[in-house]
């Protein structure tokens, strides 16, 4: 592993799934606005915005975000937990091309 993979991992370890799962509303809004923060300067470094979203929610994935997309345009991407079949709750991000990333936590779904 190179050192820029590990300096990637203990970026976004903070972000697993399960901190969010076990985390209490106090501290999910936290991860929330943490994760929301690090994905703006992420996006803010990006060359093209929509390679910038897909890397970070191939990251979030890894972490166990179960992320599907919700919609797009060449401004913004939405994406969530899967609404057709959901399964337990999870983030809610809306990436802004040139703007603020929103997070915000769903709770449709049940825990496993």
């Amino acid at each position: 592993m190179s050192s820029r993979e590990v300096m990637s991992e203990a970026k976004w370890a903070q972000f697993e799934k399960r901190a969010f799962e076990s985390a209490t509303v106090e501290g999910r809004e936290e991860l929330c606005a943490e994760l929301a923060a690090q994905l703006s300067r992420e996006l803010l470094g990006a060359t093209d915005f929509h390679d910038g979203v897909a890397t970070a929610v191939s990251e979030l994935r890894s972490l166990g975000h179960d992320l599907w997309s919700y919609d797009e345009d060449d401004e913004f991407e939405i994406w969530g937990p899967n609404y057709a079949q959901p399964s337990s709750p999870g983030v809610v991000i809306t990436f802004r091309s040139g703007g603020p990333t929103e997070v915000t936590w769903s709770s449709v779904g049940r825990l496993h």
